[in-house]
């Protein structure tokens, strides 16, 4: 019972502290990373886990060699992205698209999605001036152009291998296959995509870029442009490089492409290193491993999660998913919560894949659809629109997409489990 009290008061406190720090601080937000690790620590202390285990949860982020390169590889993207802003290669990639693709609609859907490819926080503000301009042409509403913002954006969480959720899965979960999560993830890409396109986009007039069309010349340039981040793709898979060599090797080709004055490389490799990034990652790592060494509440959830029926499953993950991604903001939290029950059970690898693709969609949906989601803060903000008009765009997709992330599980359960 101690150790249930501990996760319930941990995670009121957990809330208190993400929303009564602004009215503190002057308008500032709190900064998730010590904010998460407190929440682990009072866990730990009202559970009465010993210091030994308190301790040797932070040190297990450090030892442990997949959670080691989980937060090299955020770093890394954190530099590659700052890279890409600073030397214009993302508007060179914008420039070339532009010149590329003939139709302003598709377009408007291609900048945010290319854009999408560095998941950094608050990435979205990226190519919100690019979709705001597009859209305007469109004659795009404000909240229509903030929803094509968000979800042509975050489509990358389920096709990326370095994007964060991808690499928690694989650092809680190592006998989990990155790869063969994204490609079951497939079906709920093409229905948020699909959905996307079909409520905010087409029925929009359709209109020409002048001058555009297929072109050597741009598509060469395209290709060059993004090749920082397709390479680490092909450096990962038809090399089998570990991804943070990968990434790393394409940190390194940046620097042939920036142009004659280098001389400020090393300062914003410096620069793109985000320790908020990282705090926020070793903060939920704390607090997974904390919630690991709760015998007695992973015992229970375990026999819930993985009884004569899948039913306890299927309602405990969009339970947990909604409320902490809606709650918090992120979706590494629940993600945090739930992985670690999988990880804990004597599960095959192809269960632990299918039950790690039905968590990942939940935590997706609580955090995407969360009013402290700080893209779709951000995209607001610079869009101009009311937030409650930006939740009747999403009202459209919400039932489509908690649908299909049954349907999906459903079907995999009947055709792998």
């Amino acid at each position: 019972m101690r150790q249930f009290a501990g996760i319930i008061i941990s995670f009121i406190l957990l809330l208190v502290m993400l929303k009564g720090y602004p009215k503190i601080s002057g308008g500032k937000k709190a900064p998730l990373g010590p904010v998460l690790f407190l929440t682990g620590l009072i866990m730990a202390v009202i559970a009465g886990l010993p210091i030994g285990t308190m301790t040797g949860s932070f040190i297990n982020i450090f030892t442990t060699f997949s959670t080691l390169q989980t937060l090299i590889v955020v770093v890394e993207i954190g530099i590659l992205g700052n890279i890409l802003k600073q030397y214009g290669i993302l508007e060179n990639i914008v420039k070339a698209l532009e010149k590329l693709v003939p139709s302003k609609k598709a377009l408007v859907m291609l900048m945010p999605g290319i854009m999408g490819l560095l998941p950094v926080p608050g990435g979205a503000f990226l190519s919100a001036p690019f979709v705001d301009s597009i859209g305007t042409d469109l004659k795009m509403t404000g909240d229509q152009k903030t929803a094509v913002n968000l979800y042509f954006r975050h489509f990358s969480m389920f096709a990326l291998p370095y994007n964060t959720t991808m690499l928690t899965i694989g650092s809680i979960l190592p006998a989990v296959n990155i790869y063969l999560v994204i490609g079951l993830c497939f079906p709920f890409v093409v229905v948020l995509l699909g959905g996307a396109y079909l409520f905010y986009v087409k029925s929009a007039p359709g209109m020409k870029v002048e001058g555009a069309g297929l072109s050597m010349g741009a598509l060469k340039d395209v290709l060059w442009y993004l090749s920082p981040i397709y390479m680490a793709l092909v450096f990962n898979t038809a090399f089998g490089l570990d991804m943070y060599i990968s990434i790393l090797i394409c940190i390194l080709l940046t620097f042939f492409m920036i142009g004659k004055d280098k001389s400020k490389f090393l300062e914003t490799i410096v620069k793109g290193i985000g320790i908020d990034t990282l705090l926020m990652l070793v903060g939920v790592y704390y607090m997974q491993n904390i919630v690991k060494s709760l015998d007695v509440v992973m015992a229970s959830v375990g026999s819930v999660l993985v009884g004569q029926s899948i039913i306890g499953f299927m309602i405990i993950v969009p339970i947990v998913g909604l409320a902490f991604g809606l709650s918090t903001g992120l979706s590494l939290v629940p993600m945090g919560i739930l992985l670690p029950f999988v990880a804990a059970m004597d599960l095959p690898a192809m269960t632990q894949t299918v039950y790690a693709v039905y968590i990942l969609i939940w935590c997706f949906l609580g955090y995407y659809f969360s009013p402290f989601h700080l893209c779709q803060l951000l995209s607001i903000k610079y869009m101009g629109c009311e937030t409650k008009s930006v939740y009747r765009q999403h009202v459209k997709m919400m039932p489509f997409l908690s649908l299909a992330g049954v349907v999906i599980f459903l079907v995999y359960n009947m055709l792998f489990l």
